[in-house]
C-alpha cells in the first residue's frame, strides 16, 4: 500500500549536486524511485547519476514535465526557500531531509503550503519509502538495507526518530509482516 509515494510518483532533487543529494540520488535510483531532474542553480546542463540538472525547479518543470515530489539536500538556512520554490512551481510533496532548520521557517513553511495546497515532511528526516516501490530521501542508508528492513504489506510505521522506525520496520519484517 502506498500512501506519499510510489513507482510512479516523478521525483526532483534539489541540492543534487552536492555530497549528500549526488549520493542520495544513487541510493533512490538504485532502490527504482523515478527520479526524472535536478537541481542546483548554476550547474545546468551537467547530470548526476544520468539525471539532468537544471537551474531552478520551475525550469526542470517545464523541461521534463510535472513533478510529484522534491526531495530537498540543501543546507539548513536555505530549505526554506527551496522549499518555495518547489511548491510554486507546482511540486504537491516536498522532503527536507536538513536537520536545524530555523524554527520560524518551519512555521512559515506551514503556511506557504497550505497556500499552496501542498504538504511536506521534516525537516529533519530521514525521509519516505513505500517498501519495494519508492523511496525519498535517505532512510535505509543503502538500496539493499532498505529492501530488507521494509516490506511490502499493511502495517505503516511512523516515527519522530528515524533509528526507531528503521528498527520497528525491520522487527515487523522479521515476524513476517510488511
Amino acid at each position: 500500500m502506498s500512501i506519499l509515494v510510489d513507482e510512479k510518483t516523478r521525483v526532483v532533487i534539489q541540492g543534487i549536486t552536492g555530497r549528500e543529494g549526488s549520493a542520495r540520488a544513487a541510493l533512490m535510483k538504485e532502490y527504482g524511485t523515478q527520479v526524472v531532474a535536478g537541481v542546483t542553480p548554476g550547474r545546468k546542463g551537467q547530470t548526476v547519476e544520468g539525471i539532468p540538472v537544471f537551474d531552478s525547479v520551475a525550469e526542470a518543470w517545464r523541461t521534463v514535465g510535472s513533478l510529484d515530489v522534491s526531495v530537498i539536500f540543501v543546507p539548513a538556512p536555505l530549505v526554506k526557500n527551496a522549499a518555495m520554490e518547489a511548491m510554486d512551481a507546482g511540486v504537491k510533496l516536498v522532503v527536507l531531509v536538513a536537520d536545524r532548520v530555523p524554527l520560524w521557517d518551519a512555521v512559515d513553511l506551514v503556511a506557504f503550503a497550505r497556500s499552496r495546497v501542498a504538504r511536506f515532511v521534516g525537516p529533519n528526516t530521514l525521509g519516505v519509502i513505500s517498501a519495494g516501490k519508492a523511496l525519498l530521501g535517505m532512510i535505509g542508508g543503502k538500496a539493499s538495507y532498505a529492501r530488507d528492513w521494509f516490506r511490502p504489506g499493511t502495517i505503516g510505521v511512523i516515527s519522530r526518530s528515524g533509528g526507531m522506525a528503521s528498527a520497528m520496520s525491520y522487527y515487523t519484517g522479521l515476524t513476517g509482516l510488511g
